[in-house]
């Protein structure tokens, strides 16, 4: 088990604080007052480190959501999870915290990280008015799934994408 803490974060929160966010993200129902709304699940987290520093702006990570937790009372919850939805709700992050795992990145590294995740909306810190939605990797079930540097990730990619095309 991760600590929280222990992680590069946008947002006081500790493991207590979000074993009970993620208890209340369960219990929610279609219908509650959707303050309360989250969105919990598995997600592949990449992370390029850029710099030495061990600050948010040393590292650029997109997240590729796998599974998200069907919300009670949703029409859809007993329906298959398709790759568009999977994808809107990907790009819906606009901050992560960054798991104290990749600490231990060196520079041109790519690394993924597998968890489960919290991810729900704040107030955006720079846009007046504007909402922002924050993913916080679980600090349960946390694994590296692969460590690459930049050119081998990029080898990877190239030959994926001439299998596709049948090269």
């Amino acid at each position: 088990m991760t600590d929280i803490t222990q992680d590069l974060r946008v947002v006081a929160i500790d493991n207590d604080s979000y074993a009970q966010a993620v208890a209340a993200a369960h219990a929610y129902r279609i219908g509650d007052d959707p303050s309360g709304f989250a969105f919990t699940g598995r997600a592949t987290l990449m992370f390029q480190r850029e710099h030495e520093e061990w600050e948010h702006n040393a590292f650029s990570s997109t997240p590729l959501v796998r599974h998200v937790d069907p919300v009670q009372g949703a029409a859809d919850a007993d329906q298959a999870q398709d790759d568009d939805f999977l994808r809107a709700v990907s790009h819906q992050v606009t901050f992560m915290h960054i798991p104290a795992e990749c600490q231990a990145m060196d520079v041109d590294d790519v690394w993924a990280i597998d968890c489960e995740f919290l991810m729900f909306a704040m107030p955006h810190p720079v846009e007046e008015g504007g909402t922002a939605w924050l993913l916080v990797p679980g600090p349960d079930n946390r694994s590296i799934a692969s460590k690459h540097t930049v050119q081998e990730f990029q080898l990877a990619e190239l030959k994926a994408a001439a299998q596709d095309l049948g090269l």
